[in-house]
């Protein structure tokens, strides 16, 4: 058991990598590869949402899974609770995982049509010897009532339920084991926004209750500032900026930070939206080069931001940004 110091998850100079498809006999003979990941590392203390954000392909999710070794990674290390998961066997990392729960983007191809919503949310339970039949129903019967379903929809299918419904079912089954750690994966984005802040309220209200930690990952902004403790901005498989929440929205201090938060619409007539325009294209990410991987769409780039890898740097008050050139553009405003 970990003390009060060491975090829920530390996540280590953590890499994934795939072999690329393509090309005659790609693949499995392929020396080229998709670098997902790229040298990540965080903490996630107790209690704390911790929200991981980025455009769509720029390795949030790969991160997720990579955390919890459904897809294991490349190399790094990940702790849990001061434990390094990859030393971990098939029973301990069973064990684990009774400990860390994963809610999936999709509510529509996450939940199996052939299985009942009881079997569904009770199915960890079952997989980890959990109590006898009548004590799980008992416990889905709970659980339906939480997430606000009613209970005598346990028989019902999938289909029979909404999108939003289906994603309260896929809360519900991630909270059935009373997880430390959950591991959400957009799960709004594919909701209506009415629906998208009933979940959010929901998954708030869980962990005020019972003291949840999240990793939440999305694209949205505006999600994630309602949501978070603490921010990352992730670009192609790289950190590229962290934060406490007020502070990265008060001032982002990287040039993607700055255009992302640029983005985000402004519900006033009076107040003009000042876009941040990027240029270029987007890096491959297959076998990239090393430096800052925004560096072509950058409107401050310069030498130095090639050519070598950039590590986070502490501006203080726990806000760190990979960029040579981030305290100069504290004040700055691009002018198109």
């Amino acid at each position: 058991m970990a003390d009060n110091n060491t975090p829920l998850l530390k996540v280590e100079h953590l890499h994934k990598e795939f072999p690329t498809g393509s090309g005659f006999m790609g693949g499995k003979f392929s020396k080229k590869v998709v670098s997902a990941v790229n040298d990540l590392s965080f903490e996630i203390r107790a209690g704390e949402t911790f929200g991981l954000v980025g455009e769509s392909g720029c390795g949030k999710s790969t991160t997720g899974r990579a955390i919890m070794h459904l897809d294991p990674p490349t190399s790094g290390k990940v702790y849990f609770e001061g434990r390094d998961i990859s030393k971990m066997n098939k029973k301990e990392l069973k064990a684990m995982r009774r400990e860390m729960q994963f809610i999936f983007q999709d509510p529509y191809a996450s939940l199996n049509p052939r299985m009942t919503i009881g079997e569904i949310i009770s199915e960890p339970m079952v997989i980890h010897g959990i109590g006898t039949p009548e004590e799980r129903i008992e416990r889905v019967r709970e659980l339906l009532d939480v997430v606000g379903l009613n209970p005598e929809h346990i028989n019902r299918y999938p289909h029979e339920f909404s999108g939003g419904q289906r994603q309260r079912v896929g809360i519900a089954r991630s909270f059935i084991l009373r997880p430390k750690l959950i591991i959400c994966d957009e799960p709004v984005s594919a909701l209506d926004v009415s629906i998208q802040a009933q979940v959010l309220n929901l998954l708030k209200d869980l962990q005020a209750e019972f003291h949840l930690t999240y990793l939440f990952i999305t694209h949205d902004l505006s999600v994630v500032k309602f949501f978070s403790d603490k921010i990352a901005v992730m670009y192609l498989g790289q950190l590229v900026e962290t934060a406490d929440s007020a502070e990265l929205f008060r001032q982002p201090l990287h040039p993607y930070s700055q255009a992302l938060l640029s983005a985000i619409p402004i519900p006033s007539s009076r107040q003009k939206m000042q876009r941040v325009k990027l240029i270029g294209e987007l890096q491959s990410p297959i076998d990239p080069e090393p430096g800052c991987r925004f560096a072509k769409r950058c409107l401050y780039a310069r030498e130095g931001c090639t050519g070598r890898d950039l590590a986070l740097r502490d501006f203080g008050s726990g806000h760190f940004c990979a960029c040579c050139r981030a305290g100069a553009l504290e004040e700055q405003t691009p002018s198109k």
